[in-house]
């Protein structure tokens, strides 16, 4: 490891001297390291470790480096591994495409068969992307190209096939207390509103009343048990909780809920995928007066009807690493998979991830991938891999779709409530990252004389409140967007 960091870490300040960037020991730069060393060192952190990288992205000159070359936990700054791979080799322009086929004859308006979706894994088909209140708006252009089509009436059913993913649904090294909630949804290659149902509880009219209970959309494959109750009106009472027992469609939703209180909505994983988008496809089309009658059907010739199309994945980054959406990071490494070597599996992807890590200059003992997302308590990266990544990124002529696709501090995603009223915000775009144990921050800053930073900010094994790393690496890239080269002008 020591030899590989070794050569990471040349890599890194390569070319330094030859475009005359400053010294690393100018006096500006050693109080910039005095300073965030003198940060780091907090009691809080102790029995902590902090990986922590500074580079100038405009002449490549490493102003600070600590831990640069350990191995950490990445969380959701693996995203911004999975997300550069996936630029690299797919391209902005990628699109996924999902085949949609009648099995069985036509005769008028009827399919005699089966209407079948081949999941080709696109992760898009989700409130989220689609925006508007409708859940199921995101399938609502498919009944419109069926009923454009003549079709009125599917004999058969609709059926789904998921096997272009040909893992199991649920990632390596994802722990099954987080399975019933939304970030920790499994992964299919036939994939709706990201695996993810909703459930609205509203109260009782009065103290006592069991609470409403209303799946959405409400042909989920989830049955909802509620035992939650109605609390008085002046009680100002919402102790609304959810449980699902790993592998099973049974959510049991608990507690009480004041009298008069807007309804609280629950986002809860659903178990089975591919059944998940049969239905919420057979809801739309009967919902949009085409009769799916459900009857067995034994065709197998296909003709194809029409092929979805999805935005392209430089409109569909940031829905990606915004809000951090996990099952987009599972979705796109399984698609480098099948894009650069025909099968769409973890193992193909990570194949393809590590050709790009070393088309960077990155050794292979930098990391360990487990998965595509962070959610992995088996993902180990180096703070220089972060760092290269960054850096070869923010030089590609398709920056500004990685660079923008992240949170802005201050503004939106994981970042809209961080580094407000500071000199960061508006200014600084960052990837977060949280699982038990880490805490992680990067990405890139302006200074104050118009320098552009990256910078890579991880903590793990702390026992603070996570509130407390959040105040050191918001203190950190504040610092970073007041920095100047030089004593500013009349001085």
């Amino acid at each position: 490891m020591k030899r590989a960091s070794r050569v990471l870490a040349a890599t890194l300040v390569a070319g330094c001297a030859a475009r005359g960037s400053p010294s690393p020991l100018a006096p500006e730069v050693r109080r910039l390291a005095a300073e965030l060393d003198s940060a780091f060192a907090s009691p809080a952190f102790d029995r902590a470790m902090w990986g922590v990288v500074v580079q100038s992205l405009d002449n490549g000159e490493v102003l600070y480096r600590r831990n640069a070359e350990k191995l950490f936990k990445p969380a959701s700054n693996l995203k911004l591994v999975t997300g550069a791979a996936a630029l690299v080799r797919l391209g902005p322009d990628f699109r996924y495409r999902t085949p949609v086929l009648a099995r069985g004859a036509r005769h008028g308006d009827t399919l005699a068969g089966d209407l079948a979706v081949i999941g080709r894994g696109d992760p898009s088909l989700s409130q989220r992307v689609a925006g508007g209140a409708d859940i199921l708006g995101a399938l609502r252009l498919w009944a419109d190209s069926l009923r454009a089509r003549g079709i009125r009436v599917i004999a058969g059913r609709v059926t789904g096939d998921a096997s272009w993913f040909p893992d199991p649904i649920l990632g390596e090294g994802w722990m099954w207390d987080d399975l019933p909630f939304d970030y920790a949804a499994p992964i299919g290659a036939l994939q709706f509103n990201e695996a993810v149902a909703a459930i609205e509880i509203a109260p009782g009219r009065t103290a006592g009343d069991p609470c409403r209970a209303t799946l959405l959309p409400s042909g989920a494959p989830l049955r909802v048990f509620s035992t939650a109750v109605t609390a008085p009106a002046d009680s100002a009472i919402n102790t609304i909780d959810f449980d699902r027992a790993p592998f099973t469609d049974s959510v049991i939703v608990t507690g009480r809920l004041s009298a008069g209180h807007a309804p609280v909505r629950l986002a809860v994983a659903v178990p089975d995928p591919t059944r998940y988008f049969e239905a919420a496809l057979t809801q739309v089309l009967r919902e949009a007066g085409i009769t799916v009658v459900g009857a067995p059907a034994t065709a197998t010739a296909a003709d194809t009807l029409f092929i979805w199309q999805s935005l392209p994945l430089r409109d569909l980054m940031p829905f990606f690493e915004k809000p951090s959406q996990n099952q987009i990071g599972e979705a796109l490494l399984r698609t480098l998979g099948g894009a650069a070597r025909g099968v769409a599996s973890v193992d193909s992807g990570r194949a393809t991830v590590r050709d790009v890590l070393r088309g960077f200059g990155i050794p292979d003992d930098a990391y360990h991938i487990a998965d595509g997302s962070g959610v992995s308590h088996y993902n180990y990266v180096a703070p220089e891999l972060l760092a290269r990544v960054l850096f070869m990124m923010g030089r590609r002529p398709d920056a500004q779709v990685f660079i923008q696709a992240l949170p802005i501090a201050g503004v939106d995603g994981t970042l809209a409530g961080r580094l407000r009223g500071t000199a960061a915000a508006g200014n600084a775009h960052a990837k977060t990252g949280d699982i038990s144990g880490a805490r992680t921050l990067s990405g890139y800053v302006t200074t104050s004389d118009g320098e552009r930073l990256v910078f890579v900010l991880m903590a793990n094994h702390f026992t603070a409140p996570r509130r407390v790393v959040d105040v050191v690496q918001d203190l950190v890239v504040e610092r970073l967007a007041n920095f100047r080269r030089g004593a500013p002008s009349g001085r």
